[in-house]
């Protein structure tokens, strides 16, 4: 049989926290996940062998019992052994290559139902049917469409929300963790078995127009109003960014509907691509004029009679 050292799966430290094998494994099971590479058995078995690795790491249990028999053996890399010198003896483990393909009662390897098996692998071999139950089921789930409406600061900046969901009769509050960058219609798809939901559920992200501001793809439109006189003669203006404010010359003579854009200011997506603020210029006339200019108003129109 071969030794797998677990820590290397995951590229952790022996010493690596409970957060910090959370985090790898978190971002291994993301890379490799089937959705993600369908037909791909390569991919799969990375997949399960990540799997497995989180599954004694993140088990304080099965994880001492893991270091004590490594530390025992001195065993490095991915050496081979024979169980029987170290009072495994449960037949035949297969021709001692690491795959997950030798009908394993738990789903996992040979190396893991060896070392956390027990003698007759009673325990884990329940635990392996109920795995193989799990994963038959999860191939039959159907999908519960729901939608997630976000501003565009908490679509750049990401975002938690909670989702009611109904199913079988019972609504259930589901938390749904949106990343930074997601883009408009883009769909986050969760497995809803953690709150005792057998399907999966795929929640559209719809990110809303706002009063002055819309996205464009990863523009962001804004409009911007200016008194007549102001796009007459030009102005500078302090324009609010999803960065922070920002100084805008707006040139003299621009017309309602001008569009000035400001490269590199608008919405990063997830691969940080940044996107343009484009400025649409709108000709707004006070609401309330003074004596003083309603006069110059008259004497414009006096003028252009």
């Amino acid at each position: 049989m071969q030794y797998r050292d677990y820590y290397e799966v995951l590229g952790v430290d022996k010493k690596a926290s409970d957060a910090d094998i959370k985090k790898a494994y978190r971002k291994l099971a993301k890379k490799y996940h089937p959705d993600l590479h369908p037909d791909d058995k390569d991919a799969a078995n990375k997949f399960s062998e990540i799997n497995e690795a989180y599954e004694v790491l993140s088990d304080p249990k099965k994880r001492k019992k893991y270091d004590k028999f490594g530390n025992n053996a001195n065993f490095s890399g991915g050496q081979n052994f024979d169980p029987s010198d170290f009072g495994f003896d449960f037949g035949n483990f297969g021709n001692g290559s690491y795959t997950y393909s030798t009908g394993s009662d738990s789903g996992f390897s040979d190396f893991f139902d060896g070392l956390f098996g027990g003698f007759g692998r009673s325990t884990y071999q329940r635990a392996g049917s109920r795995r193989a139950s799990s994963t038959t089921s999860a191939k039959k789930k159907t999908t519960i469409d729901t939608k997630i409406e976000l501003s565009i600061d908490e679509a750049q900046k990401g975002a938690s929300k909670s989702v009611a969901v109904k199913y079988n009769n019972e609504v259930k509050n589901i938390e749904i963790n949106i990343p930074a960058g997601i883009k408009n219609n883009n769909k986050i798809k969760i497995d809803g078995s953690k709150y005792g939901i057998n399907s999966y559920i795929v929640a559209k992200i719809i990110i809303k127009d706002e009063d002055d501001r819309r996205l464009d793809g990863i523009d962001i439109i804004k409009r911007e109003k200016i008194y007549p006189w102001q796009a007459y003669f030009g102005t500078k203006r302090k324009v609010e960014t999803i960065d922070g404010s920002l100084m805008v010359n707006i040139p003299e003579k621009v017309n309602s509907g001008q569009k000035i854009r400001l490269k590199g200011y608008g919405y990063k997506d997830r691969k940080n691509n940044k996107g343009d603020l484009i400025l649409e210029i709108i000709i707004d006339n006070p609401k309330d004029f003074n004596e003083e200019m309603t006069d110059l108003y008259k004497k414009l129109k006096e003028i252009e009679g």
